[in-house]
């Protein structure tokens, strides 16, 4: 297990995502454990697979950067989470619905852990609906209002809770 405390917070930039980057090679070729403490929620969320928020020296909220940004555990974590750009952190799985007729088989295909950004320009390059696959499986569509309305804040009828 490594342990990194606070480690980038005195580096310049462009030197802080080159180390940011290593970080995330060493992880995912040695698989090692790595605990990273960080008051940089941006960091956080680029490097942790899952992530601790805390206040007053307990945890408020332990879960995925998706499941914290899309779901925050109370008014805390809410404005904590508040100006993350959503679109880079939430996946299609947010905003998936049932496909209508001539839409299972025309349209860019994503994966389930596409982003929603991903998804927007996928959408917005293609004039329709992409298509969430799961391999050969259709798992739903996602077109630009429900895009839109999970990057608003909105649950979208239909989408996992």
């Amino acid at each position: 297990m490594l342990l990194f405390d606070e480690p980038f917070s005195a580096l310049d930039p462009l030197i802080r995502r080159d180390m940011q980057e290593e970080v995330i090679r060493l992880h995912r070729d040695e698989g090692r454990t790595m605990v990273f403490i960080t008051h940089d929620l941006s960091e956080a969320l680029r490097l942790g697979d899952r992530i601790a928020l805390m206040r007053d020296g307990g945890i408020v909220q332990l879960g995925t950067p998706e499941e914290i940004v899309g779901s925050p555990a109370d008014d805390y974590v809410r404005d904590f989470v508040r100006d993350v750009p959503r679109e880079q952190v939430l996946t299609v799985r947010n905003a998936l619905r049932a496909p209508e007729d001539g839409e299972r088989d025309s349209g860019p295909a994503l994966a389930p852990d596409a982003t929603i950004a991903a998804a927007i320009e996928a959408v917005a390059r293609s004039g329709g609906p992409a298509r969430i696959m799961d391999g050969p499986r259709l798992l739903g569509v996602v077109d630009h209002q429900r895009l839109l309305a999970v990057v608003a804040g909105l649950r979208v009828k239909g989408a996992p809770a």
